[in-house]
Protein backbone atom coordinates (compact mmCIF):
# COMPACT_ATOMS: atom_id res chain seq x y z
CA UNK A 1 0.00 0.00 0.00
CA UNK A 2 0.96 3.87 -0.89
CA UNK A 3 0.81 6.93 1.56
CA UNK A 4 1.02 9.51 -0.23
CA UNK A 5 0.85 12.97 0.59
CA UNK A 6 1.80 17.17 0.59
CA UNK A 7 3.42 19.59 2.32
CA UNK A 8 2.45 22.26 0.79
CA UNK A 9 1.31 23.19 -3.32
CA UNK A 10 2.54 26.82 -3.42
CA UNK A 11 5.89 25.84 -2.77
CA UNK A 12 8.88 26.04 -5.23
CA UNK A 13 9.37 22.51 -6.33
CA UNK A 14 12.73 22.00 -4.81
CA UNK A 15 11.14 22.32 -1.52
CA UNK A 16 8.19 19.62 -1.78
CA UNK A 17 10.93 17.28 -3.21
CA UNK A 18 12.78 17.90 0.41
CA UNK A 19 9.56 17.68 2.00
CA UNK A 20 8.03 14.55 0.50
CA UNK A 21 5.77 12.06 2.07
CA UNK A 22 6.49 8.78 2.93
CA UNK A 23 4.83 5.58 3.02
CA UNK A 24 4.78 2.58 5.27
CA UNK A 25 7.33 -0.22 4.73
CA UNK A 26 5.74 -3.52 3.66
CA UNK A 27 8.04 -5.26 6.55
CA UNK A 28 5.83 -7.58 8.56
CA UNK A 29 2.93 -7.25 5.27
CA UNK A 30 1.72 -10.58 4.34
CA UNK A 31 -0.84 -11.24 1.03
CA UNK A 32 -3.29 -13.24 3.39
CA UNK A 33 -6.05 -11.21 5.19
CA UNK A 34 -5.89 -8.96 7.59
CA UNK A 35 -6.45 -9.86 11.19
CA UNK A 36 -6.27 -8.39 14.59
CA UNK A 37 -3.44 -9.14 16.96
CA UNK A 38 -5.42 -10.93 19.15
CA UNK A 39 -6.30 -14.03 17.21
CA UNK A 40 -3.02 -14.08 15.42
CA UNK A 41 -1.83 -17.30 15.55
CA UNK A 42 2.14 -15.66 15.28
CA UNK A 43 2.30 -12.66 17.43
CA UNK A 44 5.29 -12.66 18.28
CA UNK A 45 6.72 -12.94 14.48
CA UNK A 46 4.00 -10.10 14.19
CA UNK A 47 5.62 -7.81 17.44
CA UNK A 48 9.16 -8.34 15.99
CA UNK A 49 7.51 -6.84 12.09
CA UNK A 50 6.25 -3.81 14.36
CA UNK A 51 9.64 -3.65 16.17
CA UNK A 52 11.70 -3.23 13.36
CA UNK A 53 9.32 -0.45 11.65
CA UNK A 54 9.79 1.51 15.42
CA UNK A 55 13.61 0.99 14.70
CA UNK A 56 13.38 2.43 11.19
CA UNK A 57 10.56 5.16 11.37
CA UNK A 58 11.60 7.58 13.74
CA UNK A 59 10.19 11.07 14.67
CA UNK A 60 12.39 13.63 12.77
CA UNK A 61 11.62 17.48 11.73
CA UNK A 62 8.67 19.10 10.09
CA UNK A 63 10.41 20.30 6.59
CA UNK A 64 8.77 23.69 7.00
CA UNK A 65 7.68 23.35 10.66
CA UNK A 66 5.28 22.07 12.85
CA UNK A 67 4.60 18.38 13.38
CA UNK A 68 7.24 15.58 13.31
CA UNK A 69 7.82 14.04 10.21
CA UNK A 70 9.16 10.56 9.43
CA UNK A 71 13.45 9.88 9.64
CA UNK A 72 15.14 6.66 9.91
CA UNK A 73 16.93 3.70 7.57
CA UNK A 74 12.99 2.42 6.74
CA UNK A 75 11.38 6.04 6.38
CA UNK A 76 14.03 7.08 4.25
CA UNK A 77 13.84 4.12 1.98
CA UNK A 78 10.60 4.67 1.21
CA UNK A 79 10.73 7.94 0.33
CA UNK A 80 12.95 7.81 -2.22
CA UNK A 81 11.14 4.98 -3.73
CA UNK A 82 7.88 6.92 -3.93
CA UNK A 83 9.75 9.89 -4.84
CA UNK A 84 11.09 8.13 -7.79
CA UNK A 85 7.43 7.44 -8.56
CA UNK A 86 5.64 10.58 -8.28
CA UNK A 87 8.82 12.79 -9.15
CA UNK A 88 8.48 12.70 -13.03
CA UNK A 89 4.61 13.72 -12.71
CA UNK A 90 5.88 16.63 -10.57
CA UNK A 91 8.48 17.53 -13.16
CA UNK A 92 5.74 16.95 -16.29
CA UNK A 93 3.10 19.15 -14.31
CA UNK A 94 5.88 22.07 -13.21
CA UNK A 95 7.13 22.16 -17.47
CA UNK A 96 3.72 22.59 -18.45
CA UNK A 97 3.28 25.12 -16.31
CA UNK A 98 6.27 26.92 -17.26
CA UNK A 99 5.19 26.58 -21.23
CA UNK A 100 1.66 27.66 -20.45
CA UNK A 101 3.20 30.89 -18.37
CA UNK A 102 4.99 31.93 -21.16
CA UNK A 103 2.47 31.59 -23.34
CA UNK A 104 -0.89 33.40 -21.46
CA UNK A 105 1.57 36.00 -20.58
CA UNK A 106 2.30 36.71 -24.42
CA UNK A 107 -1.23 36.46 -24.40
CA UNK A 108 -2.01 39.20 -22.00
CA UNK A 109 0.49 41.37 -23.86
CA UNK A 110 -0.98 40.77 -27.39
CA UNK A 111 -4.32 41.70 -26.43
CA UNK A 112 -3.15 45.43 -24.85
CA UNK A 113 -2.74 44.23 -21.49
CA UNK A 114 -5.07 45.11 -18.28
CA UNK A 115 -7.14 48.67 -18.88
CA UNK A 116 -10.05 47.41 -16.69
CA UNK A 117 -11.16 44.68 -13.90
CA UNK A 118 -12.49 42.72 -16.42
CA UNK A 119 -9.70 42.49 -18.20
CA UNK A 120 -8.12 40.26 -16.14
CA UNK A 121 -10.34 37.59 -17.58
CA UNK A 122 -7.51 37.74 -20.05
CA UNK A 123 -5.58 35.66 -17.72
CA UNK A 124 -7.74 32.28 -18.06
CA UNK A 125 -8.75 32.39 -21.42
CA UNK A 126 -7.83 30.19 -23.74
CA UNK A 127 -4.90 29.91 -21.61
CA UNK A 128 -3.80 27.19 -19.49
CA UNK A 129 -5.29 24.56 -21.08
CA UNK A 130 -3.16 21.60 -19.54
CA UNK A 131 -2.77 22.56 -15.81
CA UNK A 132 -5.78 24.84 -15.38
CA UNK A 133 -8.23 23.50 -18.39
CA UNK A 134 -11.20 24.66 -16.80
CA UNK A 135 -10.31 28.24 -15.39
CA UNK A 136 -12.05 29.37 -12.12
CA UNK A 137 -14.97 27.93 -11.00
CA UNK A 138 -18.30 29.00 -13.61
CA UNK A 139 -19.33 32.77 -12.08
CA UNK A 140 -15.83 33.72 -10.44
CA UNK A 141 -14.43 35.74 -13.69
CA UNK A 142 -18.59 37.63 -14.41
CA UNK A 143 -20.03 37.80 -11.08
CA UNK A 144 -16.95 39.05 -8.67
CA UNK A 145 -18.54 42.10 -8.23
CA UNK A 146 -22.65 40.93 -6.71
CA UNK A 147 -21.74 40.68 -3.06
CA UNK A 148 -23.37 36.71 -2.67
CA UNK A 149 -20.06 35.70 -4.02
CA UNK A 150 -18.22 37.55 -1.58
CA UNK A 151 -20.53 36.09 1.27
CA UNK A 152 -20.90 32.69 0.15
CA UNK A 153 -17.41 32.19 -0.56
CA UNK A 154 -17.55 32.25 3.10
CA UNK A 155 -19.17 29.34 3.22
CA UNK A 156 -17.95 27.42 0.48
CA UNK A 157 -14.42 27.85 -0.35
CA UNK A 158 -13.09 29.28 2.50
CA UNK A 159 -15.52 28.03 5.66
CA UNK A 160 -12.68 28.04 8.14
CA UNK A 161 -12.73 31.57 9.97
CA UNK A 162 -16.23 32.49 10.14
CA UNK A 163 -18.60 32.16 13.18
CA UNK A 164 -21.49 33.19 14.47
CA UNK A 165 -21.12 36.05 16.82
CA UNK A 166 -22.54 34.90 20.03
CA UNK A 167 -24.81 36.97 22.58
CA UNK A 168 -22.25 37.73 25.13
CA UNK A 169 -19.19 38.14 22.41
CA UNK A 170 -17.27 41.77 22.51
CA UNK A 171 -17.73 42.70 19.35
CA UNK A 172 -14.41 43.33 16.76
CA UNK A 173 -15.75 46.80 15.82
CA UNK A 174 -18.42 49.51 15.05
CA UNK A 175 -20.47 50.00 12.18
CA UNK A 176 -22.63 52.69 12.72
CA UNK A 177 -24.47 52.86 9.64
CA UNK A 178 -25.90 49.13 9.74
CA UNK A 179 -29.64 50.02 10.39
CA UNK A 180 -29.54 51.46 6.93
CA UNK A 181 -27.87 48.37 5.10
CA UNK A 182 -29.67 45.65 7.86
CA UNK A 183 -33.65 46.73 6.81
CA UNK A 184 -33.16 48.45 10.74
CA UNK A 185 -31.10 46.32 12.59
CA UNK A 186 -28.21 47.89 14.63
CA UNK A 187 -25.11 45.86 15.26
CA UNK A 188 -26.11 44.66 18.61
CA UNK A 189 -30.04 43.89 17.43
CA UNK A 190 -27.89 41.26 15.21
CA UNK A 191 -25.96 39.95 17.29
CA UNK A 192 -28.78 39.37 19.96
CA UNK A 193 -31.01 37.58 17.79
CA UNK A 194 -27.86 35.43 16.35
CA UNK A 195 -27.98 37.15 13.24
CA UNK A 196 -24.37 38.80 13.24
CA UNK A 197 -21.48 36.57 11.79
CA UNK A 198 -17.61 37.80 12.06
CA UNK A 199 -13.98 36.44 10.81
CA UNK A 200 -11.06 37.75 12.26
CA UNK A 201 -7.70 38.24 10.87
CA UNK A 202 -6.12 41.09 12.32
CA UNK A 203 -3.27 39.11 13.30
CA UNK A 204 -1.99 39.32 9.70
CA UNK A 205 -1.45 43.37 9.68
CA UNK A 206 1.73 42.32 11.78
CA UNK A 207 4.55 41.02 9.16
CA UNK A 208 6.89 38.23 9.93
CA UNK A 209 10.17 39.88 11.10
CA UNK A 210 12.16 36.60 9.32
CA UNK A 211 10.87 37.54 5.65
CA UNK A 212 12.18 40.27 3.25
CA UNK A 213 9.97 42.82 2.11
CA UNK A 214 8.31 42.03 -0.97
CA UNK A 215 7.15 45.12 -1.92
CA UNK A 216 3.33 43.98 -1.85
CA UNK A 217 1.08 45.57 0.30
CA UNK A 218 -2.41 44.14 2.12
CA UNK A 219 -3.70 44.24 5.85
CA UNK A 220 -5.13 41.98 8.18
CA UNK A 221 -8.61 42.51 8.31
CA UNK A 222 -12.08 42.10 10.28
CA UNK A 223 -14.98 41.75 8.63
CA UNK A 224 -19.51 41.19 9.57
CA UNK A 225 -21.61 39.13 7.83
CA UNK A 226 -25.42 38.65 8.40
CA UNK A 227 -28.27 36.70 7.90
CA UNK A 228 -30.87 39.01 6.33
CA UNK A 229 -35.10 38.41 6.76
CA UNK A 230 -35.77 36.53 3.81
CA UNK A 231 -32.25 34.34 5.08
CA UNK A 232 -29.76 35.65 2.83
CA UNK A 233 -26.44 35.70 3.94
CA UNK A 234 -24.59 38.68 2.87
CA UNK A 235 -22.00 40.82 3.80
CA UNK A 236 -22.23 43.85 6.12
CA UNK A 237 -18.42 45.40 6.90
CA UNK A 238 -15.00 45.18 6.50
CA UNK A 239 -12.21 46.44 8.34
CA UNK A 240 -8.73 46.01 6.66
CA UNK A 241 -6.29 47.07 10.11
CA UNK A 242 -2.68 48.13 8.79
CA UNK A 243 0.40 47.90 11.55
CA UNK A 244 0.69 51.57 13.14
CA UNK A 245 -2.82 52.82 11.55
CA UNK A 246 -5.15 50.58 13.45
CA UNK A 247 -6.60 53.96 15.27
CA UNK A 248 -7.85 55.26 12.37
CA UNK A 249 -8.44 52.05 10.39
CA UNK A 250 -11.12 52.68 8.19
CA UNK A 251 -14.82 50.47 8.13
CA UNK A 252 -15.82 49.60 4.03
CA UNK A 253 -19.80 48.79 3.87
CA UNK A 254 -21.82 48.10 0.71
CA UNK A 255 -23.19 51.73 1.10
CA UNK A 256 -19.35 52.92 0.07
CA UNK A 257 -18.62 53.76 -3.41
CA UNK A 258 -18.14 50.63 -5.19
CA UNK A 259 -14.16 50.81 -5.91
CA UNK A 260 -13.72 51.44 -2.04
CA UNK A 261 -15.98 48.47 -1.20
CA UNK A 262 -14.50 46.12 -3.90
CA UNK A 263 -11.06 47.16 -2.41
CA UNK A 264 -12.22 46.24 0.93
CA UNK A 265 -13.18 42.92 -0.42
CA UNK A 266 -10.57 42.34 -2.43
CA UNK A 267 -8.48 42.54 0.79
CA UNK A 268 -10.20 39.95 3.23
CA UNK A 269 -10.08 37.57 -0.15
CA UNK A 270 -6.17 38.17 0.51
CA UNK A 271 -6.62 36.84 4.09
CA UNK A 272 -8.59 34.17 3.58
CA UNK A 273 -6.16 33.05 0.27
CA UNK A 274 -2.92 33.06 2.38
CA UNK A 275 -4.81 31.47 5.62
CA UNK A 276 -5.60 28.52 3.32
CA UNK A 277 -2.07 28.40 1.80
CA UNK A 278 -0.28 27.71 5.39
CA UNK A 279 -3.18 26.95 7.34
CA UNK A 280 -4.10 23.73 5.30
CA UNK A 281 -0.83 21.99 6.29
CA UNK A 282 -1.36 22.26 10.43
CA UNK A 283 -4.94 22.07 9.39
CA UNK A 284 -4.64 18.80 7.25
CA UNK A 285 -1.37 17.37 6.14
CA UNK A 286 0.34 17.86 9.63
CA UNK A 287 -2.64 16.52 11.73
CA UNK A 288 -3.20 13.45 9.56
CA UNK A 289 0.51 13.09 9.31
CA UNK A 290 1.88 12.64 12.31
CA UNK A 291 -1.44 10.96 13.65
CA UNK A 292 0.13 8.02 10.57
CA UNK A 293 3.40 8.18 11.47
CA UNK A 294 2.52 6.61 15.23
CA UNK A 295 -0.25 3.97 13.90
CA UNK A 296 3.21 2.56 11.70
CA UNK A 297 5.19 2.89 15.07
CA UNK A 298 1.67 0.99 16.96
CA UNK A 299 0.07 -1.31 14.37
CA UNK A 300 1.11 -4.40 12.38
CA UNK A 301 0.96 -3.98 8.37
CA UNK A 302 -1.61 -6.75 8.78
CA UNK A 303 -4.15 -4.55 11.33
CA UNK A 304 -6.83 -3.83 9.36
CA UNK A 305 -6.87 -0.25 10.61
CA UNK A 306 -3.14 0.18 9.17
CA UNK A 307 -4.56 -1.19 5.77
CA UNK A 308 -6.93 2.11 5.50
CA UNK A 309 -4.50 4.26 7.20
CA UNK A 310 -2.28 3.47 4.05
CA UNK A 311 -4.92 3.57 1.61
CA UNK A 312 -5.59 7.06 2.49
CA UNK A 313 -2.76 8.84 3.67
CA UNK A 314 0.25 8.85 2.33
CA UNK A 315 3.37 19.36 14.89
CA UNK A 316 1.74 22.63 14.69
CA UNK A 317 -0.91 19.75 14.49
CA UNK A 318 -4.92 21.62 15.22
CA UNK A 319 -6.57 19.68 17.82
CA UNK A 320 -8.17 16.25 16.43
CA UNK A 321 -11.57 15.37 17.83
CA UNK A 322 -12.39 18.71 18.35
CA UNK A 323 -12.24 19.39 14.66
CA UNK A 324 -14.20 16.71 14.03
CA UNK A 325 -16.20 18.37 11.14
CA UNK A 326 -19.66 18.60 12.85
CA UNK A 327 -18.27 19.32 15.82
CA UNK A 328 -15.94 22.22 14.84
CA UNK A 329 -18.89 23.80 13.08
CA UNK A 330 -21.50 23.47 15.45
CA UNK A 331 -18.54 25.11 17.92
CA UNK A 332 -18.81 28.06 15.41
CA UNK A 333 -22.70 28.27 15.31
CA UNK A 334 -22.92 27.58 11.83
CA UNK A 335 -24.76 24.27 12.45
CA UNK A 336 -27.38 23.41 15.46
CA UNK A 337 -26.87 26.50 16.84
CA UNK A 338 -28.32 27.09 20.05
CA UNK A 339 -29.95 30.61 18.66
CA UNK A 340 -30.60 32.45 15.50
CA UNK A 341 -31.54 31.52 12.60
CA UNK A 342 -30.03 28.40 10.46
CA UNK A 343 -28.31 28.81 7.63
CA UNK A 344 -30.55 28.80 4.29
CA UNK A 345 -27.45 27.56 2.35
CA UNK A 346 -24.20 26.06 3.41
CA UNK A 347 -22.47 24.20 0.75
CA UNK A 348 -19.51 23.35 2.13
CA UNK A 349 -21.19 21.57 5.00
CA UNK A 350 -23.45 20.03 2.37
CA UNK A 351 -21.34 18.65 0.41
CA UNK A 352 -18.96 17.63 2.90
CA UNK A 353 -21.38 15.77 4.62
CA UNK A 354 -22.40 13.43 1.10
CA UNK A 355 -18.73 12.17 1.01
CA UNK A 356 -17.42 12.11 5.14
CA UNK A 357 -20.86 10.33 5.79
CA UNK A 358 -20.26 8.01 2.93
CA UNK A 359 -17.15 7.35 4.39
CA UNK A 360 -18.56 6.50 7.77
CA UNK A 361 -20.90 4.13 6.45
CA UNK A 362 -18.12 2.51 5.26
CA UNK A 363 -15.56 2.64 8.35
CA UNK A 364 -18.28 1.75 10.69
CA UNK A 365 -18.71 -1.57 8.49
CA UNK A 366 -15.43 -2.35 7.72
CA UNK A 367 -15.13 -1.92 11.86
CA UNK A 368 -17.56 -3.65 13.02
CA UNK A 369 -16.79 -6.66 10.51
CA UNK A 370 -13.73 -7.34 12.56
CA UNK A 371 -14.86 -6.01 16.14
CA UNK A 372 -18.03 -8.15 17.49
CA UNK A 373 -18.22 -5.55 20.55
CA UNK A 374 -16.64 -2.62 22.25
CA UNK A 375 -14.36 -5.10 24.29
CA UNK A 376 -12.80 -6.24 21.53
CA UNK A 377 -11.49 -2.95 20.66
CA UNK A 378 -10.21 -2.16 24.39
CA UNK A 379 -8.22 -5.84 24.30
CA UNK A 380 -6.67 -4.81 20.77
CA UNK A 381 -2.80 -4.25 21.88
CA UNK A 382 -2.17 -2.52 18.72
CA UNK A 383 -4.73 0.17 18.89
CA UNK A 384 -4.29 0.76 22.65
CA UNK A 385 -0.49 1.21 21.47
CA UNK A 386 -1.70 3.74 19.10
CA UNK A 387 -3.28 5.60 21.28
CA UNK A 388 -0.27 5.63 23.75
CA UNK A 389 1.98 6.51 20.80
CA UNK A 390 0.02 9.31 19.70
CA UNK A 391 0.87 11.40 22.93
CA UNK A 392 4.78 10.69 22.43
CA UNK A 393 4.21 11.98 18.62
CA UNK A 394 2.34 15.12 20.07
CA UNK A 395 -0.82 14.15 18.66
CA UNK A 396 -3.52 16.99 20.26
CA UNK A 397 -6.73 15.63 21.27
CA UNK A 398 -6.28 12.53 19.70
CA UNK A 399 -9.84 10.60 21.40
CA UNK A 400 -9.79 7.30 23.68
CA UNK A 401 -10.10 4.36 21.86
CA UNK A 402 -12.40 2.35 23.15
CA UNK A 403 -15.40 1.88 21.63
CA UNK A 404 -15.94 0.95 17.70
CA UNK A 405 -17.86 4.07 17.14
CA UNK A 406 -14.65 5.96 17.99
CA UNK A 407 -12.35 4.05 16.09
CA UNK A 408 -14.81 4.33 13.15
CA UNK A 409 -14.90 7.95 13.70
CA UNK A 410 -10.91 8.49 13.59
CA UNK A 411 -10.42 6.75 10.63
CA UNK A 412 -13.56 9.07 9.25
CA UNK A 413 -11.54 12.17 10.43
CA UNK A 414 -8.21 10.79 8.47
CA UNK A 415 -9.94 10.90 5.56
CA UNK A 416 -11.50 14.14 6.24
CA UNK A 417 -8.60 16.14 6.67
CA UNK A 418 -7.02 14.58 3.77
CA UNK A 419 -9.50 14.47 1.22
CA UNK A 420 -11.82 17.42 2.20
CA UNK A 421 -9.75 20.16 4.00
CA UNK A 422 -6.99 19.68 1.60
CA UNK A 423 -8.33 19.55 -1.57
CA UNK A 424 -10.95 22.81 -0.18
CA UNK A 425 -7.92 24.87 0.54
CA UNK A 426 -5.26 23.51 -2.02
CA UNK A 427 -5.91 20.82 -4.55
CA UNK A 428 -9.38 21.80 -6.31
CA UNK A 429 -10.03 24.80 -4.44
CA UNK A 430 -7.59 27.77 -3.64
CA UNK A 431 -7.02 28.88 -7.61
CA UNK A 432 -10.19 27.75 -9.04
CA UNK A 433 -12.06 30.33 -6.47
CA UNK A 434 -10.49 31.67 -3.51
CA UNK A 435 -7.27 32.92 -5.11
CA UNK A 436 -8.88 33.96 -8.84
CA UNK A 437 -8.13 37.40 -10.41
CA UNK A 438 -9.42 39.79 -9.83
CA UNK A 439 -11.53 39.29 -7.12
CA UNK A 440 -8.43 37.91 -4.82
CA UNK A 441 -4.87 39.14 -5.83
CA UNK A 442 -2.31 38.08 -3.71
CA UNK A 443 -0.99 41.38 -2.91
CA UNK A 444 -1.62 44.97 -4.33
CA UNK A 445 0.92 47.46 -5.78
CA UNK A 446 0.22 50.38 -4.05
CA UNK A 447 0.04 50.79 0.10
CA UNK A 448 -3.44 50.67 1.48
CA UNK A 449 -5.24 53.97 1.24
CA UNK A 450 -5.99 55.93 4.60
CA UNK A 451 -8.92 57.59 3.53
CA UNK A 452 -12.12 56.66 0.72
CA UNK A 453 -12.68 57.77 -2.68
CA UNK A 454 -11.23 55.33 -5.01
CA UNK A 455 -12.16 55.37 -8.71
CA UNK A 456 -11.79 51.97 -10.95
CA UNK A 457 -9.17 53.51 -12.40
CA UNK A 458 -7.46 54.19 -8.69
CA UNK A 459 -7.82 50.74 -7.90
CA UNK A 460 -6.26 49.54 -11.05
CA UNK A 461 -2.85 50.71 -10.10
CA UNK A 462 -3.22 48.64 -7.19
CA UNK A 463 -3.91 44.87 -9.09
CA UNK A 464 -1.45 42.94 -10.50
CA UNK A 465 1.04 43.56 -13.57
CA UNK A 466 0.60 40.82 -16.46
CA UNK A 467 4.00 39.32 -14.98
CA UNK A 468 2.51 39.38 -11.39
CA UNK A 469 -0.87 37.67 -12.73
CA UNK A 470 0.58 35.15 -14.98
CA UNK A 471 2.96 34.41 -11.51
CA UNK A 472 -0.31 34.05 -9.39
CA UNK A 473 -1.67 31.93 -11.62
CA UNK A 474 1.57 29.55 -12.06
CA UNK A 475 2.17 29.66 -8.16
CA UNK A 476 -1.10 28.39 -7.27
CA UNK A 477 -1.46 26.01 -9.94
CA UNK A 478 1.40 23.91 -8.61
CA UNK A 479 -0.99 21.58 -6.55
CA UNK A 480 -3.99 21.22 -9.26
CA UNK A 481 -3.97 17.76 -10.69
CA UNK A 482 -6.65 17.90 -13.60
CA UNK A 483 -4.88 15.50 -14.82
CA UNK A 484 -6.99 12.68 -12.46
CA UNK A 485 -10.30 14.04 -13.37
CA UNK A 486 -12.53 10.94 -14.01
CA UNK A 487 -9.56 8.29 -13.28
CA UNK A 488 -8.77 5.79 -10.49
CA UNK A 489 -7.21 8.27 -8.51
CA UNK A 490 -10.34 10.51 -7.08
CA UNK A 491 -12.73 10.33 -3.72
CA UNK A 492 -15.13 7.83 -5.81
CA UNK A 493 -12.15 4.77 -5.96
CA UNK A 494 -11.24 5.43 -2.08
CA UNK A 495 -11.67 2.08 -1.53
CA UNK A 496 -11.95 1.00 -4.63
CA UNK A 497 -8.07 -1.24 -4.51
CA UNK A 498 -7.91 -4.77 -5.38
CA UNK A 499 -5.00 -4.71 -3.25
CA UNK A 500 -6.65 -3.86 -0.45
CA UNK A 501 -10.27 -5.20 -0.57
CA UNK A 502 -8.42 -8.65 -1.26
CA UNK A 503 -6.81 -8.39 2.15
CA UNK A 504 -10.94 -7.49 3.83
CA UNK A 505 -13.80 -9.51 3.72
CA UNK A 506 -17.65 -10.02 2.14
CA UNK A 507 -18.80 -6.95 4.04
CA UNK A 508 -16.46 -4.52 3.65
CA UNK A 509 -16.59 -5.63 -0.23
CA UNK A 510 -20.12 -4.67 -0.57
CA UNK A 511 -19.38 -1.67 2.27
CA UNK A 512 -16.90 -0.54 -0.81
CA UNK A 513 -19.47 -1.00 -3.73
CA UNK A 514 -21.64 1.00 -2.10
CA UNK A 515 -19.16 3.66 -1.47
CA UNK A 516 -18.65 3.94 -5.46
CA UNK A 517 -22.14 3.54 -6.13
CA UNK A 518 -22.57 6.65 -3.91
CA UNK A 519 -19.99 8.84 -5.03
CA UNK A 520 -20.70 7.78 -8.18
CA UNK A 521 -24.33 9.11 -7.84
CA UNK A 522 -22.91 12.50 -6.08
CA UNK A 523 -20.79 13.27 -8.82
CA UNK A 524 -23.49 12.99 -11.48
CA UNK A 525 -25.63 15.58 -9.56
CA UNK A 526 -22.62 18.04 -9.12
CA UNK A 527 -22.00 18.01 -12.24
CA UNK A 528 -25.74 18.68 -13.47
CA UNK A 529 -25.86 21.93 -10.95
CA UNK A 530 -27.00 24.91 -13.03
CA UNK A 531 -28.02 28.51 -11.94
CA UNK A 532 -31.19 29.62 -11.67
CA UNK A 533 -33.59 32.07 -12.37
CA UNK A 534 -32.02 34.74 -10.17
CA UNK A 535 -28.37 33.56 -11.46
CA UNK A 536 -27.73 31.22 -8.22
CA UNK A 537 -26.70 28.33 -7.63
CA UNK A 538 -27.77 27.56 -3.72
CA UNK A 539 -27.66 30.98 -3.35
CA UNK A 540 -24.16 31.54 -4.68
CA UNK A 541 -23.53 33.39 -7.89
CA UNK A 542 -20.71 30.63 -9.19
CA UNK A 543 -20.33 27.42 -9.27
CA UNK A 544 -18.63 25.56 -6.34
CA UNK A 545 -17.57 21.82 -7.06
CA UNK A 546 -14.11 21.22 -5.65
CA UNK A 547 -15.78 17.82 -3.97
CA UNK A 548 -16.75 16.46 -7.39
CA UNK A 549 -15.37 12.77 -6.35
CA UNK A 550 -14.57 12.23 -9.98
CA UNK A 551 -12.50 15.00 -9.77
CA UNK A 552 -10.87 15.89 -6.58
CA UNK A 553 -8.05 12.91 -5.49
CA UNK A 554 -8.83 10.99 -2.57
CA UNK A 555 -5.44 11.31 -1.04
CA UNK A 556 -3.92 14.42 0.22
CA UNK A 557 -1.87 15.86 -2.92
CA UNK A 558 1.41 17.89 -3.42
Amino acid sequence: MMMRLAVLSVLPLAAVISASPAPTSNTGDSLSSFTLPNINTNYKSRAAAIDVKRKGWLYGGYPIGGAFYPTGDLANETISKQQAQWFPVVVEHAKLIAEESIAALAGIIATGNFSTLDDYTKTYVNQWNMSLPRGPMLGMLTNYTDDRLFSMMRLSATPYKIQRVQRHDKLLFPVVNAPSITGGLSLRDLQTRGRLFSTDFSHLKVPKSDLPPSGKYGAGCQAYFYVDQSGDFLPLAVKPIVKGREKSALVYTPEDEPADWLLAKMLLNQNDGYHSTWAHVGQSHSVAEITFLAAIRSLSNDHPVMGILNRNLSGESADFERNYYRSEFKKRGLIDSSFGPKLKSFPFYEDTSVVTEAVRDFMETFINSYYPNDRAVTHDIELQAWQRETAAARVYDFPRINTRQAIADVLTHQVYLSVIVSNVMSTNGIHLNSMSLPFAPAGFLQPIPSKKGLTEKDLMSFMPTPEGAVWQVSTYVVGHRPMWRDTNETISHLFDDETFLAKTNPKTRAAATKFKDTMMNFSVEVRARTFDEEGLNRGMPFLWDALDPNYAPYWGVI
